[in-house]
């Protein structure tokens, strides 16, 4: 008998539903959370050019906004870090582990070890336990729901031991009671799509957040999109609809065409993240739509971003952030924790904006990190570590 418990059952918890951050009832019903009737319905011109503004920044490449406090990785080899993966067959979670394991060894001759959860609590879980048993030194939690792990993380407390969180949302997050949490800003990628939405439709468009439950770093995101819409765009219509991973293959294509056919007046679709709306990118191209429906979402993704530049994708929007600029910061805050240096609440981790405007220009070849046009986050974080 299998008895893991799968990811997405995180959110039938009782406790899990009430640490969300409110958005929970109106996911898949159907409801208008910025419902133009509150507002009025005349378009907010000063909302677009405040939205236009932060646009204009964010397609620039990104700069160094990280920390200047030196951390000494003296005596720290043979330190050992558990990093409980959610799912290793994620492309760029398995990324992240990979890269940043060649760093904790090269720096300081920290060991990593990996556990695939692969996508159950109950893995996770076992994986935490075996850490706490073994003596490891730091247990990395990423992609992972912290609050599920409360029991495990005081026990690793009174073993002496670090316990980091990442990806969850909110950079500095430590409610949970981890010691420290890295994650790109996802409240902001929810803003910045949010921006692109207003100006694209002119402050007046009718869109739906596809949202992904299952994962930490969904409610903020969502709520910052919900809550920049609110702010700027009176006239927009915005839903949202919770599509779990275990069915963005099936159920967003579904969704999508369905969208198309009963309101085709809702021309716009953010899903959370590229790779959970490629099966909708498909649907606008079998309805060939591609010219009235529109898509905008996170996280860059090399064979995907590369739509922008073919109309009939629909894709018009993919926000990028810098996935070695991440494994360089994680590495950062696990000597921090390790050494007894105050951890890092926001490293500010590189994002930038790939829309139509600035696709033909930045996407070569098959380097992603060349689209951000920026390198220096290695050099900065050389000088960080000190021996």
């Amino acid at each position: 008998m299998n008895t893991r418990t799968p990811l997405r059952a995180l959110l039938g918890a009782g406790a899990a539903l009430a640490l969300t951050i409110g958005l929970v009832a109106c996911q898949g019903s159907g409801q208008t959370p910025s419902d133009p009737s509150a507002g009025g319905d005349s378009v907010d011109t000063k909302g677009i050019e405040t939205a236009k503004a932060e646009l204009d920044k964010y397609r620039q490449a990104p700069s160094w906004q990280g920390p200047d406090v030196p951390v000494d990785v003296t005596g720290l080899e043979g330190k050992r870090v558990t990093y409980i993966n959610v799912s290793s067959g994620i492309p760029v979670l398995k990324y992240w582990v990979d890269e940043l394991k060649t760093i904790l060894k090269d720096v300081a001759g920290v060991e990593l070890e990996e556990v695939d959860a692969k996508g159950s609590v109950d893995e996770a879980n076992r994986g935490f336990q075996q850490a706490i048993a073994s003596g490891s030194d730091v247990v990395v939690l990423v992609a992972l729901f912290p609050e599920m792990f409360s029991q495990q993380i005081a026990e690793a407390h009174e073993k002496g031991m670090k316990v980091i969180t990442a990806q969850t949302g909110i950079p500095g997050d430590v409610s949970a009671g981890q010691d420290a949490e890295v994650s790109f800003d996802y409240v902001k990628v929810g803003e910045l799509i949010a921006d692109w939405f207003i100006v694209d439709s002119e402050g007046k468009g009718k869109a739906t957040v596809i949202s992904s439950d299952d994962v930490p770093a969904s409610q903020p995101q969502v709520q910052g999109t919900l809550d920049r819409v609110a702010e700027l765009c009176p006239a927009c219509d915005v839903t949202v609809e919770d599509i779990q991973i275990p069915q963005w293959e099936t159920s967003v294509a579904t969704y999508v065409q369905s969208t198309i056919n009963t309101d085709p007046d809702r021309t716009y679709f953010l899903p959370l993240y590229d790779g959970q709306g490629l099966s909708g990118i498909g649907a606008i191209r079998a309805a060939g739509a591609g010219e009235k429906v529109t898509m905008g979402a996170f996280n860059a993704t090399p064979g995907i971003v590369e739509m922008l530049l073919d109309p009939a994708s629909g894709l018009g929007l993919d926000i990028g952030g810098h996935n070695e600029w991440w494994a360089y910061a994680m590495a950062d805050q696990i000597f921090r924790v390790l050494s007894g240096t105050d951890p890092i609440e926001n490293y500010n981790v590189g994002l930038r904006i790939f829309d139509r405007d600035n696709a033909g220009d930045l996407i070569v070849g098959d380097d992603e990190f060349a689209w951000y046009e920026y390198d220096g986050y290695k050099n900065e974080f050389a000088e960080l570590w000190t021996k």
